[in-house]
């Protein structure tokens, strides 16, 4: 088993000099996209969004690079990075699936299943909630594979089973507890907190509590975007961490088990070879392969303007990166649609802050 990286003892890092209770405010906003109707503004996102280069430096900001957010999911990546420094035996579609916020399938579940059969446990071990799969089509079939008392939710479902069945994985191979896999102070989680502080650049400002029952971390926005674009560019550089190099192959390869074959990350890693990861309450990160990336974060937790942001401003910032042609029909695809009547009645578009960032 590879020696988890040295670091400092993380008890005073996790301990923030200042005591933030709120993320950026709406004067510090801008409006990100618009939702039209038949030609009238119905709705207005307001948000904050940054590019940052391969080095880490910014590009670009919109709003306030520097507030604090949850990053929620879109940490998973790093996450991964983690488990795999305590020895979680995953490889290839299992690294991409605790990468992932994944959709609950069969084909999901049996990869999170298979984390935790190597190493000798079930998914009762999972402390994540039970969930149903989160497309009709998977509840439809896991009620026809259900035995005479019917289907029941597992956490095998839920969307971050993978990430989980890495903790546990990790935590299992590593010698530690596999009962507190999700305190604070656990091994694994006390390395989460050394990944982030080394890829982001920057310590911890302060913990909560995710929707999956992991630990949730608070960082800049920039911070989360220089992350993510160091993972990213892993693969290229010789001086990258092999984990971190394994990750970011793991989601180009195996993109839907990231999100799922039709979900929007999947298509964006699938059609132009770029990392994309969601996180609850409108976070979106995406990077390119030579680690320029982008972390947007809408004010209210919507999701309608992460994905056109955040490709664009990938486009803008590092066209070399991105295969141009593809990218409108990937823009087409990962938009959401304003209907009337089953039919195209509007779009959502760039407001002019963002436009007033391109060519």
């Amino acid at each position: 088993m590879p020696a988890p990286h040295q670091h400092p003892d993380l008890h005073e890092s996790r301990q923030p000099t200042r005591s933030p209770s709120a993320t950026f405010t709406v004067g510090e906003a801008v409006e990100l996209v618009h939702v039209v109707r038949n030609g009238f503004v119905e709705s207005r996102t307001i948000g904050s969004a940054v590019v940052t280069a391969p080095d880490g430096s910014m590009l670009a900001s919109l709003g306030s690079p520097a507030a604090l957010v949850y990053p929620r999911s879109t940490l998973k990546p790093l996450q991964a990075i983690a488990s795999l420094r305590h020895g979680a035996r995953m490889v290839e579609e299992q690294i991409a699936l605790a990468c992932g916020s994944h959709r609950g399938t069969a084909r999901h579940r049996q990869t999170a299943a298979t984390v935790l059969s190597y190493a000798g446990m079930d998914e009762s071990f999972l402390q994540c909630p039970p969930a149903w799969p989160a497309d009709p089509a998977g509840i439809i079939e896991m009620a026809g594979d259900a035995g005479p008392g019917g289907p029941l939710q597992t956490p095998l479902a839920y969307n971050c089973s993978g990430k989980h069945a890495g903790f546990l994985s990790a935590a299992k191979h590593g010698g530690h507890d596999v009962s507190t896999y999700l305190d604070l102070d656990h091994p694994i989680q006390r390395e989460v907190a050394a990944v982030l502080e080394e890829y982001c650049g920057e310590p911890v400002a302060h913990w909560g509590v995710d929707g999956c029952g992991a630990p949730a971390p608070v960082l800049s926005l920039t911070g989360l975007a220089r992350g993510i674009g160091r993972v990213a560019a892993a693969p290229h550089r010789r001086d990258s961490e092999v984990h971190a190099a394994s990750v970011a192959t793991a989601m180009l390869e195996h993109p839907w088990a990231v999100h799922g074959e039709t979900n929007t990350n999947t298509v964006v890693i699938r059609e132009l070879g770029v990392l994309a990861k969601l996180g609850a309450d409108g976070v979106m990160v995406m990077a390119a392969q030579d680690g320029t990336a982008v972390a947007v974060k809408a004010l209210d937790g919507g999701t309608r303007a992460g994905n056109l942001v955040a490709l664009v401003l990938l486009a803008q910032f590092a066209p070399s990166q991105i295969d141009l042609e593809a990218l409108p029909g990937v823009l087409d695809t990962v938009a959401p649609k304003i209907l009337g009547r089953g039919k195209p009645v509007g779009r959502v578009q760039l407001a002019r802050p963002v436009l007033d960032l391109l060519d």
